[in-house]
């Protein structure tokens, strides 16, 4: 028998190395245990191609923060422009960053100095000098994401970015080629990992409070056991890291309050991509917004866009609140709405708390609105583990918001040219307005003898028509001349007894084709002694009628064949070109002019007076005014010019 003696001290000695060594295992257990939670993908499905020639070598996808729908991605390399495509792949919009670049390899999104903006990271950070090269310092631009629409889709604009913030980051032990960026959305700390055999070194920055063109040193925090690491991304909840290469791509989960660092110091878990020869080259990778999974691109031209949706059982959520909206009687609305949830949410709408029968998508359309459709209106999503409610509120009034915008009584005296009385109907609502049957008469008419408005006859948003008392309208157009009026101006001929408008005072009524009552008009306006061949005109700034046109303002012209003044098929003055002038404040140019109200100014650049790109900056003055756009100058030789609309 082998007998072991000790004394009471050290059994306690021992019982404190014991407790300290059980716990140093605890807590490096703890430190390695995977965080709880679904990492399940679909192996992948094709939503469309990203067809634009402008796109062979895809290296970075990124998923808008501020655009839903919307993908920013690149070519690699130094051809320094950023595409927006939508997530089937349709070209929407190609920025050049005005800065730069080496080598951009990947792109992503996160938050920035200013809250509530979304920013656009692009990553300078490839060997720069061509395959497996490496370099002692990366470049990142930071850039507040730009509106991007969907309808662009018809004609993909060729902008620039405005306000791009450029920082070298250092390497702090030696050269390296990279081409993973991430951006954490908890913290804005940025990420890069080297790309090599075996492992990724990962290092890391925050750029948040330092300056444009700042240089800092990179922090080294680890190897990852990743090799040739290609691309990345963090979900925008922070919760999920993805790291990809051609033929593989791992994932880790991360826990509450716990650091990306931390997170990637654990073993990932595989997770789908499509590979090679199918996908030849994929190095792009995103999650969606939506948290509902994350798409991939390859390199080569028409490439699909591939969608791994994430089989994680999940309560639906609103992406897309319904709006509160106002309609008219006989008008119709849309209410568009959005959830996701796995598994796919099943759809129901309600009514005033009231089942909707049959409505069982996400939009819905209500038409020949009444009274009675007013009230609220809500989608419930549904699936196994449970349900979400969005509401929105519908207001449905009596009338639309069209209004009589200018009145011509009696015309100046005119030998040999044909003229009438005439006035103008301008809708202000957001929707076409069909006035189809629609009635309209002076003062002393009402609906015992009214003008009954032809069929299919429709106005749209913003649209003004001119109803012209005996004269075609080509006699119309001849009268005021045709290069005067706006494109596709409508014209209607009317005539009738009593229908001619008095020149020492009366009125303009318009009914629609349902009313009986003749003291319920749709638009109205009332007039005195008119001067012969001047209109009475609407202000647009006061919004009133009824003060005499004055040459030059608001668009008034005077007509091509007589010496009568006004603004028919207009209430504000067409488009004029301003007259501009420039100065440069310090690495700023300001370009300033004297903006009218009513319109939309763009800023467009070129640097050779043949191809011209927006820049992004527009503005719509509330009134006349004199404004400026102030942007950066990207290079030696710019020209610039304001678009107007």
């Amino acid at each position: 028998m082998l007998c072991f003696g000790v004394s009471i001290g050290t059994l306690k000695k021992l019982h404190v190395v014991l407790s300290a060594l059980l716990l140093l295992f605890l807590g490096f257990a703890n430190s390695k245990a995977a965080c709880p939670g679904c990492t399940t993908f679909h192996s992948g499905i094709i939503w469309g191609y990203a067809t634009t020639n402008g796109l062979s070598e895809a290296s970075g996808l990124a998923s808008s923060g501020r655009n839903p729908g919307v993908l920013w991605t690149h070519n690699d390399g130094a051809k320094g422009k950023v595409l927006a495509i939508s997530t089937n792949g349709t070209h929407l919009a190609t920025y050049t960053l005005g800065r730069n670049v080496d080598d951009v390899e990947d792109i992503a999104v996160g938050p920035g100095p200013l809250g509530g903006v979304s920013y656009l990271y692009v990553g300078d950070i490839g060997g720069s000098q061509g395959t497996n090269t490496v370099r002692p310092s990366v470049k990142i631009l930071r850039i507040p994401e730009p509106g991007v629409k969907l309808s662009w889709a018809d004609k993909p604009r060729t902008p620039t970015f405005n306000n791009v913030d450029s920082f070298t980051l250092i390497y702090p032990d030696g050269s390296y080629d990279a081409e993973t960026l991430l951006v954490d959305p908890l913290t804005t700390d940025i990420f890069v990992l080297t790309k090599q055999p075996g492992f990724a070194r990962m290092y890391r920055a925050n750029v948040t409070t330092a300056t444009n063109k700042s240089t800092l040193m990179l922090e080294f925090l680890r190897t990852v056991p990743f090799s040739v690491a290609s691309g990345g991304d963090i979900s925008a909840d922070g919760k999920q890291v993805l790291i990809r290469r051609e033929d593989t791509a791992m994932l880790w989960t991360r826990c509450t309050n716990e650091t990306v660092d931390a997170a990637l110091s654990r073993t990932g878990t595989a997770v789908p991509v499509i590979g090679p020869p199918t996908e030849p080259n994929g190095e792009a990778v995103a999650f969606l917004r939506d948290g509902t999974g994350y798409v991939t691109l390859s390199e080569g031209i028409g490439q699909p866009v591939y969608y791994f949706q994430s089989l994680c059982p999940s309560i639906p959520r609103v992406t897309l609140p319904l709006t509160n909206q106002s309609s008219f009687v006989g008008g119709f609305i849309q209410m568009n709405g959005l959830a996701v949830g796995y598994p796919a949410p099943v759809i129901r709408w309600l009514f005033n708390g009231h089942v909707i029968p049959n409505q069982t998508n996400f939009s819905l359309v209500v038409s020949n609105l009444v009274l009675t459709n007013a009230g609220q209106y809500s989608f419930v999503a549904a699936n196994a583990s449970g349900s979400v409610t969005n509401h929105a509120v519908l207001t449905v009034r009596l009338k639309p918001d069209l209004r009589i915008t200018e009145v011509m009584p009696v015309q100046s005296t005119s030998p040999g040219v044909p003229t009438g009385d005439w006035w103008e109907l301008t809708s202000f609502e957001s929707q076409p307005v069909n006035i189809s049957g629609w009635r309209f008469n002076d003062n002393s008419g009402a609906l015992a003898d009214p003008f009954v408005l032809g069929i299919n006859l429709i106005i749209n948003p913003g649209e003004s028509i001119v109803f012209v008392e005996a004269l075609s309208p080509s006699q119309f157009r001849s009268w005021w001349g045709a290069a005067n009026l706006p494109k596709g101006l409508q014209i209607i001929t009317y005539a009738g007894n009593g229908l001619s408008l008095g020149a020492t005072g009366d009125g303009v009524r318009l009914w629609d084709n349902v009313t009986s009552d003749p003291n319920n008009p749709v638009a109205q306006v009332d007039f005195g002694v008119a001067e012969a061949g001047v209109s009475f005109n609407f202000d647009p700034v006061l919004e009133q009628f009824g003060g005499n046109s004055q040459l030059g303002v608001n668009g008034v012209i005077q007509s091509a064949s007589a010496s009568d003044i006004g603004s028919p098929g207009r209430i504000i003055a067409p488009a004029i070109g301003p007259v501009l002038s420039i100065q440069e404040i310090g690495p700023d140019v300001q370009i300033g002019f004297d903006a009218a109200f009513g319109h939309v100014y763009s800023l467009e650049v070129s640097e050779d007076l043949a191809d011209w790109s927006p820049t992004g900056e527009t503005f719509q003055p509330a009134n006349n005014t004199p404004i400026y756009f102030e942007v950066e100058r990207s290079s030696a030789q710019q020209f610039f010019r304001v678009r107007v609309d």
